[in-house]
């Protein structure tokens, strides 16, 4: 189930993203950090769900990319 995402940065990153990154996105609370000087969004979500791969996801704004 995709969340609505307003902004295109937000719906770009949920297409790139795969069944991870995607769970991150809708389960997670975005943060805005700077990685090498680009603006990117980082997914975390409560230790408590059992699906732990995706804790900490990492979208790069600039370059539109998920980062490892």
């Amino acid at each position: 189930m995709m969340k609505k995402f307003r902004s295109a940065e937000m719906q770009t990153a949920y297409k790139n993203g795969g069944y991870r990154e995607q769970f991150a996105m809708v389960n997670g609370n975005k943060a805005e950090i700077y990685v090498n000087g680009h603006k990117c969004f980082k997914f975390t979500y409560s230790s408590r769900k059992e699906y732990q791969d995706a804790n900490g996801a990492t979208y790069d704004t600039v370059t539109k990319s998920w980062i490892d």
